[in-house]
């Protein structure tokens, strides 16, 4: 999978989807923290890149705004006790890097998302004594992946595409390292 031969609008969705994956990290690290309204502007911030990839922002003007929102909810792990700390950090830092990316076409980066995602999942099953080929989460994050890219590289429409990327990223609520909230 070469992320470094899709275009920019291709990288971005590429992007947000791995964000839109990773969310449910940072929801956790919101409901343990009492941050929930961190996590608000958050989904705020994500729900307006993808109204980007729709062809639907009326202003990047606001998105602006959005990297000062974000650069405050990135949590710094060494002011936790608890390793949530690091794959809502994750989470956070993808964003930023698809609010960038919205703001500067000269930004592309879905290989180092893809790899900092692929990481902090290595982290979790290295924490837990599970080889990567016999876990399903690792798996799991590959068959996204390669569905992901498939989807980006079809020649259909972005409208379509954004309506397939959506429900497919989400993972009816389960991140690539395995954590399940209920909205």
């Amino acid at each position: 999978m070469d992320l470094s031969a899709l275009n920019h609008w291709q990288q971005l969705a590429f992007c947000t989807s791995l964000c839109e994956r990773s969310m449910p990290n940072f929801q956790l690290f919101c409901e343990i923290e009492n941050k929930g309204h961190d996590y608000a502007q958050s989904r705020k911030i994500l729900n307006k890149v993808w109204e980007f990839l729709r062809g639907q922002l009326k202003s990047l003007k606001n998105m602006e705004n959005q990297l000062d929102t974000l650069s405050d909810l990135i949590p710094d792990p060494n002011d936790y006790e608890h390793f949530g700390a690091y794959p809502a950090m994750d989470a956070m830092v993808n964003l930023q890097s698809c609010v960038q990316a919205v703001l500067d076409s000269s930004i592309l980066d879905a290989q180092n998302i893809q790899n900092m995602t692929r990481e902090r999942l290595q982290e979790v099953l290295e924490m837990q004594a599970i080889e990567e080929a016999d876990s399903e989460l690792w798996l799991r994050q590959h068959d996204f992946e390669s569905q992901l890219y498939d989807l980006i590289t079809s020649q259909i429409s972005h409208a379509d595409l954004i309506k397939k990327l959506i429900p497919l990223s989400k993972d009816q609520g389960v991140s690539q390292i395995g954590i399940c909230l209920d909205d």
